[in-house]
């Protein structure tokens, strides 16, 4: 039994952006989006797992339809490629929740005017600063980018 409250089987497939360029995606069956807010948050944060992978990602409109991207690390996690087919097993995300890197938090407490500036920001905006945070794998890129974040919420 599931932890999650929606649950498919669906193959890898190309989410083609041009000819030549194209991301790897699992689309939503039909028959489960009446069941979720997409009329409400069309671009719909979920939190869940790809074959027993934990994942957290967004099912986005295209072409009709609803997917959700499968990065290559993810695929290559799973040993899947393009036309195997996956489980996904997901529940709706808090759609305003971001996730504060600890580099990012520390530098919010010796400036704390910059924490409220922060603050005032659309949960999608800190989410997109912060991501560029956590996704920094060496610790001199990740100050740098806080320095940035500071630098823009300064002004």
């Amino acid at each position: 039994m599931s932890f999650y409250p929606f649950q498919f089987k669906a193959p890898v497939t190309r989410q083609h952006m041009g000819k030549e360029l194209y991301y790897t995606v699992v689309v939503l069956p039909v028959d489960l989006e009446p069941h979720l807010p997409f009329d409400r948050f069309p671009r719909l944060r979920v939190e869940g797992e790809v074959d027993g992978v934990p994942i957290e990602g967004t099912f986005m409109p295209g072409g009709g339809y609803f997917y959700l991207m499968t990065p290559r690390k993810l695929l290559k996690k799973l040993g899947k490629e393009v036309g195997d087919e996956v489980t996904v097993e997901f529940g709706v995300a808090d759609q305003d929740a971001v996730h504060m890197p600890p580099e990012l938090a520390e530098a919010f407490d010796e400036a704390p005017d910059l924490a409220e500036i922060w603050n005032s920001w659309t949960p999608g905006k800190r989410r997109g600063h912060a991501h560029r945070v956590t996704s920094a794998k060496a610790a001199e890129t990740k100050a740098r980018r806080v320095a940035e974040i500071l630098d823009l919420l300064a002004g």
